[in-house]
């Protein structure tokens, strides 16, 4: 069933076509009760605070002014309803019930609307999902949504302002910015995402040729929308036959075709339209005479806010003059990704502007489409996307031995071999010697080629090449990078693994990324991991971050089963189960740079720098630390040190964040020149953080991101090669799909402390895990999977778990050290993958699930807490001094879901029955005594300096005395010097 949706670019013309006449405020008496602005804030990160500021930058005090502005939005709704598309409207409902989880208030929301409309549809989705309250988004007629009167249901109309994230004004006019001063002309700026409303817009089978929407004849914007098939843009995946490959249409025609039909023209009379600004209560002449009414007095300009100020001015200067009307028609590209899954997630649009001959009034043209996309009553959310940028030996032995030049899982031919890893990045130069294949030519293009040595697929979203000592070549020979002809100075941490590249980067070195979707699509389904050295400054939780999250969390349905297992649709997706509701992108990891904004021109350790997509859920944010030995850079401490410049959490809604801490500094990887062919290792290495023929060592957060991805491959090869659980290879124990959870799991399980942060000259600041420097800790091999003999622990998993809502599941352990095992602890991590959240959520986690371990008579809760953590979808407990025969009780509770159920990843590490480490040599992290020498060297200085200046004043004070005492032997002396030298 395809909602309709009023044209967004009737929004744009000069008026709109809405009657105010039919309903007035005095009607609105019975409205349910709303959400103040205070709880607002708690519930979502949006422009609303901005809209009702003074110009005294404070919140109207007045009640009533929120309260007319409510009763205004029931107006409008009450009026689309009454329109000749019967048009529904959002709405966010809350259920407050006590006692009860996400899930059963969810259940009761259903109910209560199924009251009025027992026989349609009904989709919501979760806004926020809390202990004492439940929020989700619903587009319902009004005369619906003004039944839901009882004390437990908050109904507040979703305004334009709700809709937009924080920050969007603002960034819109900085992103435009950028685009006017980008000479180069490459890329398209800005874009803007929507989440369209619950049902809006859907992908369904059998729709193609609807053209009417079956009751007035009237054609909505989407019904004519969905006639046109995916037309595979400049940034959509397309076929060799010209399919679309990743569910992206592009619009843009459909859109310009709608434009210029006479048939949607608005040829109303003047007398039956208001300008857009009567779409928004705070430029509305209602909100006017609100202020000038004798009941009500305020200060400033007649009592405006700010932005309304500013929204009253642009519309006059830009929508009513219709000087944007040629660019809204030629300069925009329009895509649309429609949803395959109703109740989880909703369809995404975005509109980008292209900065080919950019005039003075696109960025007012550019603000008014903000305004008028958050008009539109099928629009949910509008979010500014912000623009992003780029964020070996050594690197192998530290993950995989902690001991210099030993590598025992890449002896046991365990290389990523098998894998097949994407990166997006500015691009990889195809001929160095770490990627070149001798029997075939260069890749291209969309076709994925599973012979080819090292590239499998090599995608042009902007070019087909790296630009000179390109950050994506580095990034690439990292991750998998190797010599055809000899072991190379640099190989990768996955030497064995290949690679598909999104080639996202320019000439200058500029990202310009394609839609998510299509960029997520790279490499897929062969490829598992993705690897995105790239971000934001921006830590919000955004449309990107969304985008990332859902991707990750997309289900499959066999839709016959679900209409023949239950009545409601709505809960089919809960019920169904795997695998006939598996999800498709199950074995998908993202892993993201955290960002490398921790110190910035002497300011050190700044919190709130992880930018989006870092700031997702389900995707592995990755900070960097210190290197060691001839790849540090002289004066840096050892590799216990986080380095300084990488960002720092908690995101906006106070997720930890960074996930975990990888080798980031001083990397020594593939260096890229286009201008030569086979350019490789020259005969003198590099040092740190120099370039020499085809080698080049890097720092940041980058470079320590593809070590967690090339890590990554050597986990899912450890499993497909059936290592667990013997830590030997045996085909019968081979599991070949192991989930992104599992990985992920593993990965933060084994993650072990780092001291602290080098801040240089500035000193050492402390840090802890689970804070939001490090994480969960630094990447550790050793300490997360079992080879007999070569690591510390030994391994039990439990893999796409399954538990549903208010239910526990529990999991018994016994420590054996018998044969040998010496680990001194027992870890245990939960990790779960849910769907995407809305974007400027201030409690992003939808299901709460919560770990918990009993041990020797006492409970431990997870990430250094002493209750259960309500904020992370990743719990580790971590248990010392752990002796062998002692048993551990794992429980997994389903606390609080916003679905029926959860799947999840369980992982314990410890010693379960397996043999001893016998490498020999000490932990690099061990041993690091770098602190201990530049204290010496610092004290070392201090002293010397001070006897040298003790020693000056004591000569000072000698010749003084002398001085004195001698008589004139010292005065005769200086004067014939005088003298002589006169």
């Amino acid at each position: 069933m395809i909602k309709p949706l009023l044209s967004l670019i009737t929004a744009l013309s000069i008026t709109i076509p809405l009657t105010y006449g039919q309903a007035t405020t005095t009607e609105m008496d019975d409205i349910p009760k709303h959400l103040t602005l205070a709880e607002l804030e708690l519930l979502l990160d949006s422009e609303t605070a901005t809209e009702f500021k003074t110009s005294s930058e404070e919140l109207l005090s007045d009640e009533s002014t929120w309260e007319e502005a409510n009763r205004y939005e029931w107006i409008k709704a009450l009026n689309a309803e009454q329109s000749a598309l019967s048009q529904k409207y959002p709405y966010l409902l809350c259920h407050t019930g006590a006692n009860m989880s996400g899930w059963q208030r969810r259940l009761a929301i259903v109910k209560a609307i199924n009251e009025t409309v027992a026989e349609e549809e009904i989709y919501l989705h979760t806004l926020q999902n809390d202990d004492d309250y439940l929020c989700v988004y619903g587009q319902l007629l009004a005369s619906v949504a003004m039944t839901l009167t009882e004390d437990v249901f908050v109904v507040q109309p979703v305004m334009a302002s709700l809709k937009m994230i924080k920050g969007a004004v603002e960034g819109m006019t900085e992103e435009y910015a950028k685009a006017l001063s980008d000479a180069s002309g490459d890329g398209y700026f800005p874009k803007v995402d929507m989440g369209l409303c619950p049902g809006v817009a859907l992908m369904e089978e059998g729709n193609d040729d609807a053209t009417t929407n079956g009751e007035g004849g009237e054609q909505s914007y989407f019904e004519y929308l969905q006639q046109v098939n995916g037309m595979g843009g400049s940034n959509s995946a397309v076929g060799d036959e010209g399919e679309n490959l990743d569910g992206v249409e592009d619009i843009t025609e459909a859109i310009t075709n709608l434009l210029l039909s006479e048939s949607l023209n608005n040829n109303s009379s003047e007398a039956a339209v208001l300008p857009l600004s009567q779409e928004f209560y705070t430029t509305s002449q209602a909100y006017i005479d609100y202020l000038n009414s004798s009941t009500n007095s305020t200060t400033g300009d007649n009592g405006q806010s700010e932005r309304a100020q500013f929204w009253g001015d642009l519309l006059d200067e830009f929508q009513t003059s219709g000087i944007c009307d040629e660019t809204y028609k030629t300069r925009l590209t329009w895509k649309i990704y429609r949803s395959t899954q109703p109740t989880r997630a909703s369809s995404q649009m975005q509109v980008v502007y292209n900065n080919t001959g950019e005039t003075e009034t696109d960025s007012g043209c550019a603000l008014v489409l903000l305004l008028a996309l958050s008009a539109n009553p099928d629009v949910c959310s509008v979010d500014v996307r912000r623009g992003v940028i780029p964020s070996n030996q050594i690197a192998s032995f530290m993950v995989e031995s902690e001991r210099q030049n030993q590598n025992p899982f890449r002896a046991r031919g365990i290389d990523g071999t098998g894998e097949t890893v994407t990166i997006s990045d500015t691009g990889v130069d195809p001929d160095h010697c770490y990627f070149d294949d001798p029997n075939k030519s260069e890749p291209t293009g969309f076709t994925f080629d599973p012979s080819a040595r090292k590239i499998e697929q090599y995608v042009p979203f902007v070019d087909t090449n790296d630009y000179q000592w390109g950050h994506g070549t580095h990034v690439a020979g990292t991750i998998a990078g190797k010599r055809w002809d000899t072991e190379g100075a640099a190989d990768g941490i996955a030497p064995g693994a290949k690679l598909a590249v999104a080639d996202i980067g320019n000439r200058n070195g500029d990202l310009l990324t394609p839609n998510d979707k299509t960029l997520l699509s790279t490499g897929r389904p062969q490829s598992q991991i993705h690897s995105a050295s790239w971000g934001s400054e921006f830590n919000f939780y955004t449309s990107r971050a969304r985008n990332f999250d859902q991707f990750m969390f997309e289900v499959r349905v066999m839709m016959l089963f679900c209409l023949l297992l239950v009545d409601q649709s709505m809960l089919c997706y809960a019920h169904i189960p795997y695998p006939f509701a598996s999800r498709q992108n199950d074995e998908f990891l993202i892993i993201v740079a955290a960002g490398n904004s921790g110190s910035n021109d002497g300011a050190f350790d700044i919190p709130n720098t992880v930018g989006d997509p870092a700031t997702a859920k389900n995707v592995i944010a990755v900070g960097a630390h210190n290197s060691w030995g001839h790849s540090s850079a002289a004066g840096n401490l050892g590799p216990s040190y986080i380095a300084d410049f990488s960002s720092r959490g908690p995101t906006a809604d106070n997720r930890m964040k960074p996930d975990i801490v990888a080798v980031g500094k001083s990397v020594l990887s593939a260096g890229a020149d286009p201008n030569v062919v086979g350019e490789c290792d020259p005969s003198k290495i590099p040092g740190a953080n120099s370039r020499s023929g085809g080698l080049l060592s890097l720092q940041g957060t980058s470079m320590a991101t593809p070590v967690v991805s090339g890590t990554a491959a050597i986990i899912r090869q450890y499993f497909r090669d059936g290592y667990y659980p013997s830590g030997t290879k045996n085909s019968d124990d081979a599991y070949p799909n192991p989930s992104g959870a599992l990985v992920k799991a593993v990965l933060m399980n084994g993650a072990q402390n780092l001291r602290g942060v080098d801040n240089g000259v500035h000193g050492v600041t402390d840090s802890k895990p689970y804070d939001n420097t490090q994480g969960f800790g630094r990447l550790s091999l050793q300490d997360s999977l079992y080879l007999a003999g070569q690591t510390n622990v030994q391994l039990e998993v439990w893999d796409r778990e399954r538990i549903e809502d208010q239910d526990i599941n529990t999991y018994n352990v016994t420590i054996d050290k018998s044969n040998g095992c010496q680990a001194e602890d027992l870890s245990v991590t939960l990790v779960w993958i849910e769907e995407g959240s809305n974007p400027g959520c201030q409690n992003c986690v939808l299901n709460d699930l919560d770990l918990s371990v009993s041990f020797r008579g006492q409970t431990y809760y997870p990430n250094g807490q002493n209750s259960p953590d309500r904020t992370n979808i990743v719990e580790r407990v971590v248990i010392n001094g752990v002796q062998g025969g002692e048993n551990a009780s794992i429980s997994v509770n389903a606390y609080n879901l916003a679905w029926k159920s959860q799947q999840y990843a369980l992982v314990a590490t410890g010693c379960f029955g397996g043999v001893a480490n016998t490498l020999q040599g000490e932990s690099v992290f061990d041993s690091d005594e770098s602190l201990k020498r530049r204290q010496i060297i610092i004290i070392s200085v201090c002293v010397s300096i001070g006897v040298l200046l003790i020693a000056c004043v004591a000569f000072f004070f000698i010749r003084r005395k002398k001085a004195r005492s001698g008589g004139g032997i010292s005065n005769d002396f200086n004067e014939g010097e005088f003298e002589e030298s006169a």
